[in-house]
């Protein structure tokens, strides 16, 4: 059975350190995977991304797996994109205009606050083919994305993963 990079679990809190050039201290991001649903080919998450600095907004999206891609439809960096290709193999590549991905590595291993994974993927996206810059992220097996450190023309950024838990029950509101 091959390595999940990327499960898909109903009440999973993903927990992420982020900084950027284009704001002043570290944010917190939080990925809720909320609901998993299987239909004919492909599997579809709702999740729920919040975002907290100086406020909190928060954005709701899908993550869906089929047969070829593994495709998330907005993100903390840049928005929707194909994550990496299904099956996962080591050398695999595809474009996404105007830049270019390229599995490289299903052996690296990472060492951030969340822990030490070994067997990671690495993925390096070559920006507007190399000319604006790179993204180089990794995916630990069986717990999904851990990392990304991002260098492009208009800002660099890092995003680490710091906890994985369930999504915290929400507040029931009390009757009037």
């Amino acid at each position: 059975m091959a390595a999940d990079y990327f499960p898909l679990k109903e009440k999973t809190r993903f927990e992420y350190k982020f900084t950027s050039t284009e704001f002043e201290g570290d944010a917190r991001v939080y990925i809720d995977i909320l609901e998993v649903k299987k239909k004919t080919g492909k599997t579809v998450a709702q999740a729920r991304m919040i975002f907290e600095l100086r406020d909190s907004h928060t954005t709701e999206y899908t993550i869906t797996r089929d047969a070829k891609w593994f495709t998330t439809a907005d993100g903390v960096i840049i928005g929707g994109r194909r994550e990496f290709p299904l099956p996962v193999k080591e050398g695999a590549k595809w474009d996404e205009y105007p830049d270019s991905s390229e599995v490289v590595s299903l052996s690296d291993k990472v060492s951030i606050k969340a822990g030490k994974f070994a067997k990671c993927m690495k993925i390096v996206t070559k920006l507007a083919g190399g000319d604006a810059g790179k993204s180089v992220r990794y995916y630990a097996p069986g717990v999904g994305y851990i990392l990304e450190e991002y260098s492009g023309e208009d800002k660099t950024c890092e995003l680490e993963l710091l906890a994985v838990s369930k999504v915290p029950e929400e507040k029931k509101k009390g009757k009037k």
